[in-house]
């Protein structure tokens, strides 16, 4: 009853209002509820919406381009490595303008990247790679022969609309390989570790999701989300492009983006909407193979590896930089060309180091002819200043590129006609041969092969295929030898044994001795090399043919302590801590340790291994009147702030008196003068230095082959104010056992350019 009056009154109520009223306030609400709204997103929560925006329309890419540049000394300095962006190319097919004239535009660019300007083997070569080719018949370096293959390979590219492989997923093992192979599904594509589909080749995607997500732990929608089908937006044309190419197509599609601003170009005439430029950071090497192993590379995460790069990695990197640029609705960068740089700071950092370009660049090349002349395994050179203890050059060879680092791993076949006689042209190479049983898996033109370690019997097989890194040790060219490899470096550390017998006992180098030609010790016999040791004669005569007996004959009087004490004083017995990591030293065994056999082999050097720079190291302390010194790469870093580190000289110790240095100069000139490698002189100057020759261990043993040498040179001049020392050294040389008929050559190459370079002038020489 009493709800019913209630109902009543209310009925009552609205047929009084008016529908009108009713319908204002409803709209009143209505838009003071958009109003709220709108002012919610416009003021209240501006903040989220607007990063949310961000992070749907703005394209992001880190740019290191903030790591620092390292510079050779030579006048205000040569770049050795730097830091800049290179371009990658793309094209989106769907979009409708000029095609052909985008096909022509892409020959030309492609010509101009892979061949303009290059050999004819750096041109085979990058077409191989960008044709995906494994040979190209009656190949011919001609600029219309190359623009059709390239236009024929860019045409169906050009024609592709659909995404036709995907990648799903990486690093499969084999038993899931396997599963995959054995589900019987023609589009799935797993290769090696990898697994690829073709979503053009799906009928139905329902069963090959359910079996696929229990294989690769996905689920099924994310699989199904991957193999859809879809329409192709993106095909890559180059990767990397050089500056010059870089800034052609940038100038290109700048004047036709000016012409169609100003209606001098027709749309259906142009093809910059096709084109996607994207930067890629790149650490950029301008000299290339130029001090390669005294640098080394950048990876693709940005971290410097081994050597300048790896040592000061922490400041070299500093902080990355980012390019943002605009994206429409389907993802495509809007303006691909002039991309923004957002604000960020610059930080920069500039190393300074001790290397001449221009004598690292040409000592690179002088040992590199001397190895295959001499036909050596390998080769290492050190130039160093004495007085200052700065490194001007540290070379070795073989070498790589620094740009294209990864070229290392290329396997070639051994061919008779550039290995005519595999058993002593192939000796220490990594040689491989085909073995299906014990193998690791190896690429040789494109195509995976089984292959392992060949023995040494192997290579004197001639029916076996075998194989080689063309750049003759793979990354073990990596490796600086000069800091990296020890090596025993027999008679031209004579000369310090000599000098420690100065500095030790009161003789003086007209001393005279008796050379019976020959000394047993246990049981074994030690000999001279030059029958010119034989007889009656002073030391100094004995340092001029590197007499083997005389040598024992010092070392018996000074005895084992003192020995051991100068070995540790000249620095064999630590690192020589220049700022390269990596290094490596050979520890002296303690004195107590030694055997009679130990300390008269000792004398000249057998069974003690150094670096090429200790050697280098122990010269300079014997011609830089006895005092030893940290050797040193790098001369200064500067620093954003204008902050200078400057890596000064710092003495060490000294090793030997004045004296001694003295008498130990003028017995090695007079060695040069009139010793067993006289005839090795430079024309025109007169220089001063000590050959060596010395056998290779293997096994406990020394090889006993013909070429299982290593010929060695060591230099200074002028022997009055030493301005320069030079060590060589030859590994394997295979024309002649000796370093005096090898590295001594090396050597005159080496220093009659640093008299041409520092314009030094001629002496009439008798």
């Amino acid at each position: 009853m009493k709800k019913n009056k209630i109902i009543q009154k209310a009925k009552k109520y609205f047929d009084w209002c008016n529908r009108i009223y009713v319908i204002a306030v409803f709209f009143v609400l209505f838009f003071l509820i958009i109003i709220y709204n709108l002012f919610a997103y416009t003021v209240l929560n501006y903040s989220f919406y607007n990063q949310l925006a961000d992070r749907q329309q703005i394209w992001e890419v880190t740019v290191p381009v903030t790591r620092g540049t390292i510079y050779s000394s030579t006048n205000q300095g040569t770049i050795l490595g730097t830091s800049l962006n290179l371009y990658n190319i793309a094209i989106d097919p769907k979009m409708e303008w000029n095609k052909d004239k985008l096909q022509k535009f892409l020959t030309e660019v492609s010509y101009k990247q892979l061949c303009y300007l290059n050999s004819k083997k750096e041109c085979y070569k990058n077409l191989l790679k960008f044709l995906r080719v494994l040979e190209i018949e009656d190949f011919r370096k001609d600029e219309l022969l190359i623009k059709d293959l390239i236009s024929a390979y860019l045409t169906p590219k050009l024609n592709q609309t659909k995404v036709n492989s995907v990648f799903i997923d990486k690093e499969l093992d084999n038993e899931e390989i396997t599963q995959i192979i054995n589900l019987w599904i023609k589009w799935l594509y797993p290769s090696w570790q990898f697994l690829y589909v073709n979503p053009e080749e799906i009928d139905s995607d329902e069963y090959a999701s359910k079996e696929l997500s229990s294989i690769l732990w996905m689920t099924e929608k994310k699989i199904k989300h991957l193999i859809r089908k879809r329409e192709l937006r993106y095909i890559p044309v180059l990767n990397k492009l050089s500056i010059s190419v870089s800034e052609y197509i940038k100038n290109y599609l700048e004047e036709e983006n000016i012409a169609l601003k100003n209606g001098i170009l027709d749309r259906i005439n142009s093809i910059w909407n096709f084109i996607i430029l994207t930067p890629n950071p790149h650490r950029y090497y301008p000299e290339k193979e130029v001090g390669s192993q005294l640098i080394w590379f950048v990876d693709s995460e940005w971290v410097g590896h081994y050597w300048i790069e790896w040592y000061f990695d922490d400041i070299l990197k500093w902080n990355n930089g980012k390019i943002v640029s605009k994206k429409d609705v389907l993802w495509r960068i809007i303006n691909p060309i002039d991309l923004k740089k957002e604000d960020f700071i610059w930080e920069w950092i500039k190393i300074h180091s001790t290397i001449d370009r221009n004598i690292q660049k040409k000592v690179e090349t002088i040992l590199e002819n001397g190895v295959k002349r001499y036909r050596a395994n390998k080769g290492t050179i050190v130039v160093m200043e004495p007085k200052t203890w700065r490194v001007l050059s540290i070379a070795n060879y073989p070498t790589y590129n620094l740009n294209n680092y990864w070229d290392v791993y290329e396997l070639e076949k051994v061919r008779f006609s550039k290995y005519p006689d595999p058993k002593v042209d192939l000796l220490w190479f990594p040689v491989f041969v085909e073995d299906k049983e014990n193998w690791d898996k190896f690429y040789y033109d494109s195509k995976e092969i089984l292959l392992r370690r060949a023995v040494r019997e192997e290579l004197w097989e001639n029916a076996l295929v075998k194989y080689k890194y063309k750049n003759d040790f793979w990354p073990q060219v990596y490796k600086n030898d000069a800091i990296s490899s020890l090596y025993e470096p027999g008679s031209i550390m004579k000369a310090l044994t000599v000098a420690i017998w100065i500095d030790t006992w009161e003789i003086n180098r007209y001393s005279m001795y008796m050379d019976k030609w020959e000394l047993t010790i246990d049981s074994f016999t030690i000999k001279n090399v030059s029958d010119k040791c034989l007889g009656y004669h002073s030391f100094a005569h004995a340092l001029n043919f590197s007499c083997n007996v005389w040598m024992i004959r010092i070392v018996q009087r000074i005895w084992k302590v003192l020995l051991h004490q100068y070995f540790t004083d000249f620095g064999f017995n630590e690192l020589t801590w220049i700022t390269l990591e990596w290094e490596v030293f050979s520890q002296v065994t303690p004195w107590e340790k030694w055997s009679r056999a130990k300390l008269f082999t000792s004398s000249y050097w057998l069974w003690v291994s150094v670096t090429p720079l200790q050697m280098a190291s122990s010269y300079s302390t014997l011609v830089n009147w006895w005092i030893y010194i940290k050797p040193r790469i790098i001369d200064y870093i500067e620093f954003s702030n204008n902050k200078v580190i400057k890596y000064k000289k710092e003495l060490e110790r000294r090793v030997i008196k004045e004296s001694t240095s003295k008498i130990i100069v003028s017995m090695l000139v007079s060695s040069a003068k009139d010793g067993a490698a006289k005839n090795w002189n430079v024309l025109w100057y007169s220089v001063w230095w000590k050959t060596g020759t010395s056998q290779i261990p293997y096994k406990w043993i020394y090889e006993k082959w013909v070429w299982s040498t290593i010929a060695s040179y060591a230099w200074f001049w002028p022997a009055e104010d030493p301005k320069f020392v030079i060590i060589v050294k030859l590994d394997r040389p295979r024309t002649n056992n000796f370093g005096w008929q090898t590295a001594a050559f090396v050597f005159n190459d080496v220093a009659s350019y640093l008299f041409d370079y520092y314009e030094i002038p001629r002496r009439v020489v008798k």
